[in-house]
């Protein structure tokens, strides 16, 4: 019993955090205190999840406690910590309405945090459909506003679409295999190359591509950003990638790592249109969410350049990558939802002179979106640097290219916002930006963190190398 609770502490307190959220907002707290409680909460819970060594399997082996659920959990908690800042010093939402938006993004991360520690097929499509359906719910939050009953009403339809999908492929692969079980379907595919078997697999693909914003299953992704609440597009953007990304590394190198052959170049060319597509389609937005949606997009793309490898320096790029990611676009996204409280539009033009009005916002800014970039010496850098290692590694150079001549047009579109910023003069009737103290320390911790992770990436690359090597 002691080990059951060590193994599953965090998704333990985390069930009893959301109880706690519930019974705060059914006792009146107001919503400044219920926001706090889940900041807390993913804060300690992060923390713990740093320090717990503890390593196994549960429930007939359905739940394990390994490195990569580990480090899975801890962008996770990271991410929901800056999205409960984030969302404390923005959120558009009367009182009675908070308990009910911090007890969905808790339940969020609970189905996250249940699917990337799942080497069962039914237990991975559980804690999925747990984490989307909050994330549903909360994309159409603001109940008065269109865009984002829009934004909703979109997601629900698409995400469900794609969750059918989904499990038509695992089904066609459980048939086959006779067993739910990840590594049990692995030793029953190898050599198997049956075309149900392979139908399975592309369905299973294309599935999981809609949950990483993979073209084509990208087309949700701009109007749900963009109608959505900030803080929940962040953590969309960020959390959920992260853990599809754990989704695929269970399903593809390790499940069907026999089948390589065929999912291997189609998930190049997936990657080589995704990071193309999505910095095109940057270039001429206005709103700036669209524009942190096409730009998340290719991001996606360029995750899988270091996916396709399928080896243990893949996996430990794409593992590291996300961790990069995770706070350079939490950094934009909390520049998107400091001005939006301020001047209530997210249109691009808003940054114009911002420099000037508001400079310490402006340089976040200007750093997040150098880092996603990928320019030195900031996270962004190390982590595209090891992806394209990575592929370099197992022989796709055209691949390395692409993406290299890709980053080029990202950074040609990153810099247009930032000759907004420090070149282009402001409206003259531009109001004051009004930054909420949570805002600048979600803003303050993710600066430190790319700097950090640009500067000393040994120790994490380390941890994420150990567990590249014992997936593989």
């Amino acid at each position: 019993m002691f080990a059951s609770f060590s193994l599953m502490s965090t998704e333990l307190a985390l069930a009893g955090g959301i109880t706690l959220l519930l019974m705060m907002d059914i006792l009146g707290a107001g919503k400044k205190a219920v926001g706090m409680a889940f900041t807390l909460l993913m804060a300690g819970l992060l923390a713990w999840t740093l320090l717990d060594r503890s390593y196994g399997a549960l429930m007939i082996g359905t739940y394990v406690a390994d490195g990569l659920s580990r480090f899975s959990k801890v962008v996770i908690f990271l991410s929901a910590a800056l999205t409960g800042l984030l969302s404390l010093g923005s959120l558009k939402s009367e009182g009675r309405f908070a308990g009910a938006y911090y007890t969905l993004l808790a339940s969020s991360v609970l189905g996250l945090c249940l699917l990337v520690s799942s080497k069962e097929l039914i237990t991975l499509y559980v804690g999925l459909e747990l984490a989307t359906t909050s994330l549903f719910a909360l994309a159409a939050f603001y109940k008065d506003d269109n865009l984002s009953t829009e934004a909703g009403l979109k997601y629900l339809i698409l995400g469900a679409s794609s969750s059918g999908i989904l499990l038509y492929g695992l089904s066609l692969i459980y048939g086959l295999a006779g067993t739910t079980y990840v590594d049990v379907i692995k030793i029953a595919a190898a050599g198997n190359h049956a075309p149900a078997l392979v139908t399975g697999m592309i369905l299973a693909l294309l599935g999981v591509a809609f949950k990483l914003s993979v073209v084509p299953m990208h087309v949700w992704t701009p109007d749900v950003y963009q109608g959505a609440p900030t803080p929940v597009a962040a953590f969309i953007s960020v959390a959920s990638k992260a853990a599809g990304f754990v989704f695929a590394i269970r399903l593809f190198p390790v499940m069907l790592a026999s089948l390589a052959g065929i999912w291997v170049p189609l998930l190049s060319v997936l990657a080589f249109v995704t990071m193309t597509a999505g910095n095109l389609m940057a270039i001429p937005q206005k709103n700036v969410k669209r524009f942190l949606a096409y730009s998340t997009i290719s991001q996606a793309g360029y995750i899988l350049v270091g996916f396709v490898g399928a080896s243990a320096a893949g996996i430990s790029s794409v593992m590291f990558y996300l961790l990069a990611y995770a706070v350079s676009n939490m950094a934009a996204f909390g520049v998107a939802a400091a001005l939006a409280h301020s001047t209530g539009s997210d249109d691009l033009a808003d940054y114009d002179g911002l420099a000037r009005r508001e400079p310490v916002l402006a340089l976040v800014f200007l750093t997040a979106l150098l880092s996603l970039a990928g320019i030195p010496p900031l996270a962004g850098f190390i982590g595209k640097f090891y992806l394209f290692y990575a592929a370099m590694q197992q022989g796709y150079v055209w691949l390395v290219i692409a993406a290299a001549l890709n980053s080029t047009v990202s950074l040609y579109y990153y810099l247009t916002i930032l000759r907004r910023m420090y070149i282009s003069d402001s409206k003259k009737d531009s109001p004051a930006v009004n930054v909420p103290v949570t805002i600048k320390a979600a803003l303050a911790f993710s600066v430190a963190a790319m700097l950090i992770l640009g500067l000393f990436p040994g120790p994490v690359i380390d941890a994420t190398s150990a567990i590249g090597r014992a997936l593989f």
